[in-house]
């Protein structure tokens, strides 16, 4: 959940945050956001074609010799990620150059994820429930992560607008009424949304936590559902009798005691 509310703010304020930062650097003041969100649309989609496929080899490989590779990968994926958008966004107004690469290793680190997610999910659930626990994970991690975050990073933004306009909400509810608002300068307008993108490390950094902790519990959890697809914990007793079966070659006293 906090990777993919992490996911959906950057992909729908990203661009627009860069090229808020982008028009406060010289030179830089007529940048369109097509272009932007073009450049975006690139690196994130690179991103994800290393992120997503390098997180499940690297699992794969390290799971052999540690079974609590898994949450820890995601947990550190998350951890080494946040400082690293944190720092991009310090850059967005400063060095479009070292924005955009930063972008692209936090990212990498963020997408490292999917696939293992996907992956514990499955081998802590018995085969029989795994189709209804996959979509109760998808229809919580989607609800209260990306299909939220971009709304609430806009609600922050512009609550931040009027804190660093320097108003008060209720002198700004009136201007707005009377259509004598100003625009926010672009300062403004690229701080606000910024700090509002701050939260989105916080997410990630809440996302690690939860990873850390979940590894405390993955393997014991794995080994609950094996023991449950193996039968186990409820083994299976015989309740038919075959003529052929040896035992049936002896009398009858000697079936029933």
């Amino acid at each position: 959940t906090c990777v993919a509310f992490v996911a959906g703010a950057l992909g729908w304020w990203g661009p627009k945050f860069i090229q808020l930062g982008l028009k406060l650097q010289p030179g830089s003041e007529n940048i369109s956001l097509s272009d932007v969100s073009l450049k975006f649309g690139v690196i994130a989609m690179a991103a994800g074609l290393i992120g997503v496929p390098g997180g499940s080899m690297l699992a794969q490989y390290l799971r052999r010799i540690w079974p609590q590779a898994d949450p820890y990968i995601c947990a550190i994926g998350l951890l080494i990620s946040a400082p690293i958008l944190f720092a991009a966004s310090l850059l967005a107004s400063s060095n479009s150059f070292g924005c955009f690469t930063l972008i692209f290793i936090g990212e990498v680190f963020l997408n490292l994820n999917w696939s293992i997610v996907a992956d514990m999910l499955l081998y802590v659930v018995t085969p029989t429930r795994r189709s209804t626990a996959e979509a109760l994970q998808i229809l919580v991690c989607h609800a209260f992560g990306d299909a939220g975050s971009p709304y609430l990073i806009g609600v922050i933004s512009d609550a931040l607008k009027i804190v660093l306009s320097g108003t008060t909400a209720a002198v700004a509810l009136t201007s707005t009424i009377s259509n004598t608002a100003s625009p926010p300068s672009p300062e403004v307008d690229f701080h606000s949304l910024q700090y509002a993108l701050f939260t989105t490390c916080f997410v990630e950094v809440l996302g690690g936590f939860f990873f850390l902790f979940t590894a405390l519990y993955i393997v014991r959890d794995k080994q609950n559902a094996e023991r449950e697809l193996e039968g186990q914990d409820n083994p299976a007793l015989p309740t038919h009798i075959y003529a052929d079966e040896p035992h049936m070659s002896r009398s009858v006293p000697d079936i029933t005691t």
